[in-house]
């Protein structure tokens, strides 16, 4: 809308930015009313982290100076080195949060408690462990999403949910700023419009972003009757309060069982106590969209670069 700030997803790859990654945000950034933007210079090499740093800087200045970017909500992604420099500029530059993909926490680095982070990983990546570790450090204010497959950014509809996460995130913690009232309202009326077109063929996530609104969120108002009538609608299902639930648990899994593996890359590892573990959750929700398939991957040994 005229006059209202936008929250700002700057990309930061391991091999360069490009028109691409800033397509495989459209859809969460359409959700959300965020900005997206990739830096071409940030790429693994000589110049990382600090010659991507100085490039993301200028890049966010820029971006800051000639769009309508609201510079209390800056948010950075990328993958494997993109996803290091995600938490290395967010602990660096003035920063609500990262999506950070197969990422790890550089040395001498420390972001802030109070940002959000949304941490993809492939469930046999070399780099789940130190995800893993890095999600735990964050506390509450983390969360750690998998989908099947080694290391490589995750699929686009995961891209949406994590901007949509880190938004909501956002909006939640600031009830009480009736600036963000109407943007608010907006955000509600998006989801609640997506959340209805995603039930149509993934009626599980459906039901976890309703979860996500009343628990996490905690929608109420005008839209809040919308709300209560889709999360019974779904809830009635088993395997969409089943899937819910597992989300919660591959969270709490991750920070049981990989986190203390430790922070470094671990390739072709695997670990008996860790497999037994997964494999016990993929016969628990055997019948569930994909988290059986996600607990069994968990079970296999990382991968190699």
């Amino acid at each position: 809308r005229k006059n209202r700030l936008a929250p700002l997803l700057h990309f930061n790859g391991s091999g360069g930015g490009n028109a691409n990654w800033v397509k495989h945000h459209q859809r969460g950034a359409e959700l959300n009313g965020m900005i997206v933007a990739a830096s071409v210079e940030s790429k693994n090499g000589p110049g990382h982290p600090v010659g991507n740093h100085d490039h993301a800087k200028r890049c966010v200045a820029h971006l800051i100076a000639t769009l309508p970017v609201d510079p209390e909500r800056v948010y950075f992604t990328g993958g494997s080195g993109g996803g290091a420099m995600s938490f290395y500029n967010a602990a660096r530059i003035k920063s609500a949060g990262a999506m950070p993909h197969i990422g790890y926490i550089p040395q001498e680095t420390t972001p802030s408690r109070k940002g959000h982070y949304f941490v993809i990983n492939g469930t046999t990546d070399f780099n789940r462990y130190t995800s893993a570790n890095a999600v735990d450090s964050l506390g509450d204010n983390a969360i750690h999403r998998f989908f099947v497959g080694g290391h490589r950014e995750g699929p686009d509809w995961l891209c949406t949910e994590g901007m949509a996460w880190l938004n909501g995130k956002y909006l939640a913690g600031r009830k009480s700023d009736a600036k963000l009232l109407s943007e608010r309202m907006d955000w509600e009326t998006s989801m609640l419009d997506w959340i209805t077109e995603v039930k149509a063929t993934h009626a599980h996530r459906a039901y976890y972003w309703c979860l996500f609104l009343r628990d996490d969120y905690k929608l109420s108002g005008v839209n809040s009757n919308r709300m209560v009538a889709l999360t019974k609608e779904l809830g009635t299902n088993p395997t969409n309060v089943a899937y819910a639930k597992g989300i919660k648990d591959l969270d709490a899994f991750s920070r049981r069982q990989l986190a203390p593996l430790g922070t470094g890359t671990k390739q072709n590892h695997s670990d008996p106590k860790v497999a037994a573990q997964a494999e016990r959750m993929a016969k628990e929700y055997a019948g569930v969209p994909e988290i059986p398939e996600l607990a069994a991957d968990l079970a296999k040994p990382t991968g190699s670069q």
